[in-house]
């Protein structure tokens, strides 16, 4: 058996020699690894192995001469069970499903049909040695065959399936096997080359700045005043927003002791609020009249009424403010401004009549 594997390894690297040199320079060639390779042996049924078919796990490598022939070794790992009770060849007795553990070496020449398609269907035919523990006969050494394909998946990387057969000539058994593995071949993917992209220059054409509206409020750069608008806000036709702006005033008028007249002094600070309530004339006030803390409740009730009377008689007579946006409150002596009263300065301070005028102005931004 020996001779005849001698035979077959010497006629593959002839077979290798007499291919034509100069057409494997003109096709891809280089070194491959196979890893992980994955499968499943069928033993003979009358095997001589005394072994369950099993799963194996392996790697190889080898050498892509041309685009036709490659070279390559494989290791595998087969695991397996005793298949039958029986002695081993050292003389001790083996029970079933006892693991049995098996080395398998092939070396093989591979014929392709197509190295240059996806697919690329091929032929092996080579040597198998099988080293089996516990063993119950000679190792086997065996010629193999195999029908696989290969599919590329990058330039470099491809994988591929077989079906396979193995033949004991001393024994006369037959295995079969079926397997995939991964083939990674060295320096197949090359960089694609890098093509200078040459883009001639290109001349803008000049932009009109009234055709612009950089702050997007709908007024072109030439005729908005008042530039980077923040988005959503209400403007008027020169880009400037309409802002509401809060405006106020407040009146304060003090009374002499027990009196509800208005002095003459107080005049210009009334005819001030009557402008204020003339530009704004949605506006509306309530006048709120006060005593100091002497004297009855009761009187200081109806003074604190009738200071506040006062004061909305002047702007309406005088200062022609319409009575319906008016309203005088007396308050008495429940709001001292100051407390506790000990000097003339604190009774005169709460002796007071006081309005408070709000309202809300719509202006244009850059006038206020």
């Amino acid at each position: 058996m020996m001779k005849n594997n001698k035979i077959l390894i010497f006629s593959v690297l002839a077979l290798a020699n007499t291919i034509n040199p100069a057409f494997a320079e003109e096709t891809e060639s280089g070194p491959y690894i196979v890893a992980p390779s994955v499968g499943y042996y069928f033993f003979d049924r009358d095997n001589n192995n005394n072994a369950d078919d099993g799963v194996f796990y392996g790697l190889g490598a080898g050498y892509q001469v041309n685009k036709n022939f490659a070279i390559e070794g494989n290791y595998a790992r087969l695991n397996s069970e005793v298949k039958d009770e029986a002695l081993d060849q050292d003389g001790i007795w083996r029970l079933d499903d006892e693991n049995v553990n098996a080395d398998m070496y092939r070396l093989d020449a591979i014929f392709s049909l197509d190295l240059n398609s996806d697919w690329a269907p091929y032929v092996a035919v080579g040597y198998t040695r099988l080293e089996q523990s516990p063993q119950f006969g000679d190792d086997d050494d065996m010629m193999s065959a195999a029908l696989g394909v290969k599919r590329k998946i990058t330039p470099a990387l491809a994988i591929r399936a077989e079906a396979r057969t193995f033949h004991n000539f001393d024994n006369e058994d037959t295995d079969y096997a079926v397997n995939a593995a991964l083939v990674y071949r060295f320096g197949a993917e090359k960089p694609a080359p890098i093509i200078p992209v040459v883009i001639p220059p290109t001349i803008p054409e000049p932009i009109d700045p009234c055709s612009l509206d950089d702050d997007g409020d709908g007024v072109n750069n030439c005729e908005d005043k008042c530039v980077g608008t923040p988005a959503n806000s209400r403007i008027e036709v020169t880009g400037c927003r309409i802002l509401e702006v809060p405006v106020e005033i407040k009146l304060e008028v003090l009374f002499d002791y027990d009196k509800a007249v208005v002095k003459e002094q107080y005049f210009s600070e009334i005819q001030r609020v009557a402008h204020f309530m003339a530009k704004y004339p949605s506006t509306h006030t309530e006048i709120q009249g006060h005593t100091d803390s002497r004297g009855s409740d009761a009187y200081n009730q109806d003074l604190s009424q009738r200071r506040a009377d006062a004061v909305r008689e002047v702007l309406v007579s005088q200062f022609n403010i319409n009575p319906s946006r008016l309203s005088s409150v007396g308050y008495g002596e429940s709001r001292l401004l100051v407390s506790p009263e000990l000097t003339d300065l604190d009774y005169q301070m709460n002796r007071r009549v006081i309005a408070y005028i709000k309202t809300v102005v719509e202006k244009v931004e850059g006038s206020l």
